[in-house]
């Protein structure tokens, strides 16, 4: 049953790379001008997969996840050349390059959302060619391949909202915070069903509207982390045999004007532009 579900996975018509895009998109679909058009709220297949169990970790900064912005570095095994990791991961972006999920398989290489697998943390001129947007409902996705081991994974990800069509500044420009909730969906060996392990990251800070200046938020998995001195618990998240993820988040920092729902009718929109999924030292089957 697991082989036949990954052959599914391997045929769903959802994925290519930034340059393969049109293959599947006619018209340059997510590629407008128009914000409002460029929402990718797809869930292909995910939402109606029959969940077993549901194992929930709500994480604050320092306890379980850090967002990269805000410390220097990380484990020296993790990060060898000692690299910052403020804006300077930003400008330089080695990082997710040397470690995005298309060096770890190929197969990660194809497909829509291999955008998000090609180490382009930020956008490099891309735009919408290297980002996928969601409004809060977000997105879900299989993977081409079942997770077998891991330590950590990385989230790229900015705000953006759409006041710049009324020529109007941002208000969320200096204040920009949301809780993030991301789902691995893992395969229970010989059944249709699913084992979910579900993290909620409180009050993650991110840029909005700040030219394409990205944070790079980690979650530490099966290992002792040291950040700034302190070492903290080891974590043992299970995640082996997944086979699919989602992701959906709420905006803290609300305005009358502004909805993060982009079927809502408001004035202005809020998005959360992702720009990779990495998983550093991650075997998959």
């Amino acid at each position: 049953m697991r082989n036949n579900k990954l052959i599914l996975v391997m045929l769903i018509p959802l994925l290519a790379s930034c340059s393969k895009t049109k293959e599947l998109y006619r018209d340059y679909a997510y590629n407008s001008s128009n914000f409002m058009e460029n929402y990718y709220v797809e869930q292909n297949g995910v939402d109606k997969l029959e969940v077993a169990s549901v194992t929930s970790y709500a994480l604050t900064n320092g306890l379980g996840y850090t967002s990269l912005s805000n410390i220097s570095g990380i484990r020296t095994e993790d990060n060898p050349e000692n690299r910052p990791y403020r804006d300077e991961l930003n400008k330089e972006s080695e990082y997710g390059r040397n470690n995005n999920m298309s060096l770890l398989d190929e197969s990660f290489a194809y497909g829509y959302l291999s955008k998000l697998y090609d180490g382009r943390i930020w956008c490099e001129g891309k735009y919408e060619l290297s980002r996928v947007q969601i409004d809060k409902n977000g997105y879900s996705s299989f993977f081409p391949k079942m997770l077998e081991n891991y330590k950590f994974f990385s989230i790229s990800l900015r705000g953006a909202t759409d006041y710049y069509k009324d020529s109007l500044p941002s208000p969320l420009k200096d204040n920009c915070v949301i809780d993030l909730h991301i789902k691995f969906y893992r395969h229970i060996t010989n059944s249709n069903e699913y084992n979910v392990t579900s993290f909620d990251l409180i009050d993650v800070p991110i840029p909005c509207d700040d030219n394409s200046r990205t944070n790079l938020v980690t979650v530490y998995l099966a290992d002792d982390i040291t950040v700034e001195g302190t070492t903290y618990r080891k974590y043992n998240y299970e995640l082996s045999d997944t086979v699919a993820m989602s992701m959906s988040f709420d905006l803290k920092t609300t305005k009358e004007d502004l909805s993060s729902d982009c079927k809502e009718e408001k004035d202005h929109h809020f998005a959360v532009m992702l720009y990779e999924v990495l998983f550093p030292k991650s075997t998959w089957r």
